[in-house]
């Protein structure tokens, strides 16, 4: 059975650049898992073969052509999820894992410079006179991208982050 997908509805959070990549990131991962369909991002299992052999006959393999439908609704999907000028890192590729990895390959920026300046940004913010909750998102945030960049916050660290904002 072939998933359908409501973009609009499942998919709110529109890739913009790698400021929103772990938010986005996350909606579109549980929307996979959600349907069991996270093997496609990830490559396994992998596609069926195109073809198959039935005694000396060679045919569509339904399997294919059941998981290439699944994989093109997924892209779609991909292509819904992001701002139109990153539509086309999505339609230049040949299925969703390449989708996937072509989008983490250009949002999720591991460099260590990024590494370095969000956790500059995180060290130097402060409370001020902006309210609680406000401070806390901005704090959480920081965080987020930091776990997406491969260096994740101890929630030890973000309390005393906290106590001393």
């Amino acid at each position: 059975m072939v998933v359908q997908f409501n973009p609009a509805s499942q998919l709110p959070i529109k890739l913009q650049s790698s400021r929103n990549f772990a938010t986005w990131k996350a909606q579109f991962f549980m929307l996979m898992h959600g349907h069991d369909l996270y093997g496609h991002l990830d490559g396994s299992p992998l596609a069926p073969s195109r073809t198959i052999t039935t005694g000396t006959v060679l045919s569509a393999n339904p399997a294919f052509v059941l998981w290439f439908r699944q994989d093109q609704l997924i892209q779609n999907a991909h292509m819904a999820s992001v701002d139109p000028t990153i539509a086309t890192t999505v339609a230049a590729v040949d299925s969703a894992k390449n989708a996937w990895d072509a989008l983490h390959t250009a949002y999720a920026n591991k460099s260590q410079t990024r590494i370095f300046s969000l956790c500059d940004r995180l060290a130097r913010l402060t409370k001020d006179s902006q309210p609680v909750t406000k401070y806390l998102q901005n704090i959480r945030s920081m965080a987020d991208n930091l776990s997406t960049t491969g260096a994740p916050v101890t929630n030890s660290e973000l309390i005393v982050k906290i106590l001393s904002g």
